[in-house]
């Protein structure tokens, strides 16, 4: 499990937490599923090694932007037409609680 542990650490140190998120950033459950998988009681570890270290392949390619580098955007807007920084603020919690408060959206 330490090898496990280790190589999730090294991936977490590169994965902030957004705040703007709060309560949906992955950030956050990748730091939650790293409390489980340190649990012994919860996790059964030679029954999932494999498929452990299916996710921490995945969550290292992820975190190294792998096909982001692989797969060059020829263009800085989105489908919507708003940049990046403009999509992380509409998806913040704070726009959603606004919507929800204004528009009377449910969630």
């Amino acid at each position: 499990m330490s090898i496990h542990y280790q190589k999730f650490i090294k991936i977490l140190e590169k994965w902030p937490i957004d705040k703007s998120k709060a309560g949906r950033d992955l950030g956050e459950k990748l730091r939650r599923h790293l409390q489980e998988l340190s649990n012994p009681v919860i996790v059964g570890f030679n029954a999932q090694s494999e498929e452990l270290n299916n996710q921490i392949d995945a969550l290292d390619r992820l975190s190294n932007n792998v096909c982001g580098k692989m797969f060059q955007r020829k263009f800085k807007s989105t489908a919507t037409g708003l940049s990046a920084e403009q999509c992380s603020q509409v998806l913040s919690s704070e726009f959603l609680n606004y919507l929800n408060e204004e528009k009377g959206f449910t969630k």
